[in-house]
């Protein structure tokens, strides 16, 4: 389906990405596969230093990342959406009915079952897995749970501590469909470049105020609003004639950008690679956010380069449309198989080991691969029987399929 948007005062011209956008899907199939890496392999390797399995961990140091750029793909997904439903009569009935089968039903599957491996492993006798302590129940219900973090200065239970990310999204969508209805021009511009500016300096706010603090800054939805609205930006400047003009024409520019940002890139790998070191909390993940969202516009402007037919391997777009179900359930799984067959938490010492972390990675993704079809995609199309209506014929504008099943 084509897509058009009203954006700094002019009539874009359509979207000439119609459809699913296969490179968006390469792009959650990285997403998702960095943290798998972080959470099966990374964090849980235990190596001598000066080993060369130490080096060959060096480069995985910032797979941790794929969340951030699960932001930028969520605000460029969802801003577009957004920006093209914007006149729509119904606009907020119906993004809030589609994000709400897109995102709860899974999510509240998830909480109702992690209580119960929790009871099989107490009967089992193997230990509170998913503890020692946990935000209560109803922080996770209520999408508030990075609040009890902050508070805890802890992620709480090891198997839904990735959840942070997900509260900030949902915290996201309680202001963006505001600002997007009731801004345009030069005042949305206004808001968004104010909110990626205002993202770092309230990092470093949080440093001086709270110095030991080391978790407020990466689980506040203020403080990671950067990453979230440069992927709006993106959708703003893709949206409009000028710019997207400006964006595929400008080789000269991107062969600038891209290496400077991948220098540092490095250098962040090099001297702060943790999400708790000082220079990454600071504007590390604006950088990094910058590089994501400069590989996203590369990406979809330039069907044909490299980048653009790396992101459609089938195997990537396949990974990336069962992005959602293996995030949430990813933690839980390979909790519970260390647990069940080595007594403790996720750890490679051995071969044994790390083919446990093998079987986890593959019983996840047989797991949100059924969840995907069985469940999560008979929901969304339940979702989409709430269409958008627009008064004039003139102003609809139709979101493409491909944002709806994003990455929430």
């Amino acid at each position: 389906m084509m897509a058009t948007a009203v954006t700094h005062g002019q009539r874009a011209a359509p979207l000439s990405l119609s459809g699913r956008i296969p490179e968006l899907d390469g792009l959650r199939g990285l997403a998702i596969g960095s943290v798998l890496i972080w959470h099966y392999f990374m964090v849980p390797t235990v190596t001598a230093p000066a080993t060369p399995l130490s080096y060959a961990l060096v480069f995985g140091r910032l797979t941790w990342t794929g969340v951030d750029l699960f932001f930028v793909l969520s605000g460029f997904l969802i801003g577009g959406i957004l920006l093209d439903a914007r006149k729509a009569t119904n606009y907020f009935q119906v993004f809030y009915t589609r994000r709400f089968f897109r995102i709860v039903p899974i999510y509240a599957a998830v909480l109702l079952i992690v209580p119960t491996f929790l009871f099989l492993a107490q009967r089992m006798r193997h230990g509170l897995w998913l503890t020692p302590e946990h935000p209560p129940w109803y922080f996770f219900w209520t999408f508030t749970q990075n609040f009890w973090m902050v508070r805890a200065i802890d992620f709480g239970g090891n198997a839904l501590g990735v959840t942070w990310s997900l509260a900030i999204e949902e915290q996201f969508y309680l202001t963006l469909p505001l600002i997007v209805r009731f801004f345009t021009g030069r005042k949305l511009w206004a808001w968004v470049l104010g909110g990626i500016c205002m993202a770092p300096l309230a990092r470093a706010a949080i440093r001086l105020i709270w110095p030991h603090n080391w978790i407020a800054g990466f689980v506040l939805m203020p403080c990671r609003a950067d990453a979230l609205l440069l992927g709006v930006l993106a959708a703003i400047l893709i949206r409009n004639d000028a710019w997207r003009d400006r964006i595929r024409r400008n080789n000269l520019f991107f062969a600038i950008l891209m290496p400077i940002l991948l220098i540092g890139i490095g250098f962040l790998g090099w001297k702060s690679p943790a999400f708790t070191d000082s220079i990454m909390r600071t504007f590390g993940y604006t950088w990094l956010a910058l590089f994501y969202v400069s590989v996203l516009l590369f990406s979809v402007t330039r069907p044909n380069s490299l980048v653009s037919r790396a992101l459609r391997f089938k195997w990537l777009g396949w990974l990336g449309g069962i992005a959602y179900g293996t995030y949430l359930l990813h933690k839980a799984i390979v909790g519970f198989l260390f647990r069940y067959f080595w007594g403790h938490f996720p750890q490679i010492t051995n071969a044994l080991t790390f083919l446990t972390a093998l079987a986890a990675l593959a019983l996840t993704l047989v797991a949100a691969r059924l969840s995907w079809r069985y469940f999560e995609s008979p929901l969304i199309r339940l979702g989409h029987r709430s269409s958008y209506t627009f008064a004039e014929p003139s102003a609809k504008a139709v979101a493409r399929p491909s944002a709806e099943a994003a990455y929430p």
